[in-house]
């Protein structure tokens, strides 16, 4: 990149700088890609190759933990990435509208069941998705979710390196 896209001025590239990816609406830091500063107005790039796979990486993260019940920053995410409207994910759990948009303003915290139910969803689309296996072990990693969960106000960061999402094959799982 060369010029800035926002006023014409010259860009420098900045290298072994973490970048916030905060445009999925979650907090991941990416590592290892290279950011472009306009020299002029201070505004930063970040060109991410392979960013479908980077979703998929974040989702079966996300999909993976297992300590707490998922936010409403997490079920909005799952459901952008499942392309899907609201109602539409609704209408795939068997529920009304509403409760799905309260789950994602924080209003209403998600149920055991369907948490685990959207979770599968989203990891057999996933899969399907780049032909491949996000997450080893589903099986067990369902058997060793407390009965009871936690809610949580905001999840801890999601850090990646290029390696976990540039790689043709998605693993990702949280111990």
């Amino acid at each position: 990149m060369k010029k800035c896209i926002e006023c014409g001025g010259k860009t420098v590239p900045v290298k072994d700088q973490p970048y916030l990816y905060d445009e999925c609406g979650l907090d991941v830091i990416l590592h290892g890609v290279t950011q472009f500063k306009c020299e002029q107005c201070g505004e930063i790039f970040v060109s991410l190759p392979n960013i479908e796979n980077l979703h998929r990486v974040i989702g079966g993260f996300i999909c993976s933990k297992r300590k707490s019940l998922l936010t409403p920053s997490e079920i909005k995410f799952l459901r952008k990435d499942l392309h899907l409207k609201s109602k539409e994910l609704a209408s795939v759990l068997g529920l009304r509208p509403e409760t799905v948009s309260r789950w994602e303003r924080g209003k209403e915290t998600i149920g055991e069941t369907q948490d685990r139910l959207l979770r599968s969803l989203y990891m057999n689309y996933a899969a399907e998705k780049v032909n491949s296996v996000i997450c080893h072990g589903l099986v067990q990693i369902f058997s060793e979710l407390p009965r009871e969960r936690k809610k949580i106000k905001s999840p801890k960061k999601i850090e990646l390196n290029p390696s976990d999402w540039l790689t043709g094959r998605v693993e990702v799982c949280e111990a």
